[in-house]
Parts: C-alpha cells; structure tokens; sequence
C-alpha cells in the first residue's frame, strides 16, 4: 500500500497573485521558483493586470548544470497560459517561449514537470493590451456631443 501511495507523491507550489508593473497598455512581470526532491510538481501562477483583452509573450526556461552532479535540470511536462497549450522543449535548456497568446483578466500560468534533484527555473510574462485609435475616442465625443444636443433640444 505505501508504494502506490509514493508515486503520487508531488512537490506542487502556487505563488501569491503576482501584480504586474506597466500599463496602461503593456505589463509585465518576473516569476519562477526551485524544485529540490526530484517528484513531480505543478506550479501556478496567477498574473492580474488591467484585464483588458490583449496578448501574452514570454518565457520560462532552465538550464541544465553539469558541473553538478547529478544535473540539475527540470523535465517539463506541460504548460498552459489562461488553458492554452504552450510549447515546451527538454535538453540543455528547457522550457519555453511563446507569443501573442489572447489573454483577459487575471492570467493564470500551470507548469508541470519534474526535478532532477535541486533545480530551478524563471521566466518572464508580458502582455500588451491594445490601444483605442484616436478616431475612436472622436467617434465618442462626437456621439456624446449629438447626444448633449438632442437632450438640451428636448428641453427647451
């Protein structure tokens, strides 16, 4: 019975929500954290910007050391930004780089893997938020300003 239970065992990590410097347009923020017992993990991270739509760029990656014995590296399993499949890749150095992912609100980024004994890994995530065009915001005034005009013609 204890050895079924041990391959469930896990070294999960999910970090306070991460503020992201920036805006109004572009954010971005720094995360990742060290695995040291070789288990498989699931770490999460929850992003909060303006929450405006708009797309995600970054990365994560870990790069393997030699010089230690055994290799510190991290096999990564899987990885979702908002539960969008990102690509991650395994050798020398690992992880993953991705762009223009559509995100809104608060994001959340799922990592999973497994340590090779003490390792560790970071990233960074940036997302951009698109800008109204200036023929936007004339269309607003222009729309309040017909708007004004039928209101003050109704009352008088």
């Amino acid at each position: 019975m204890a050895l079924a239970a041990g391959g469930a065992w896990a070294n999960n990590y999910t970090s306070p929500v991460i503020i992201m410097d920036g805006g109004p347009t572009d954010w971005t923020a720094d995360f990742g954290t060290s695995h040291t017992d070789g288990l498989l993990f699931t770490d999460t991270y929850t992003f909060v910007y303006s929450g405006l739509p708009g797309t995600a760029q970054g990365y994560f990656l870990n790069l393997k050391n030699f010089l230690v014995s055994p290799a510190t590296s991290i096999h990564f399993n899987s990885a979702t930004l908002d539960g969008t499949p990102l690509p991650v890749a395994n050798g020398l150095l690992s992880g993953s780089f991705f762009f223009n992912v559509p995100v809104s609100g608060p994001v959340t980024l799922v990592i999973k893997g497994k340590d090779n004994g003490t390792a560790s890994y970071s990233g960074t995530l940036d997302i951009t938020s698109a800008v109204p065009e200036p023929a936007t915001y004339g269309m607003l005034l222009g729309g309040l300003a017909m708007l004004g005009l039928a209101t003050r013609r109704r009352t008088s």
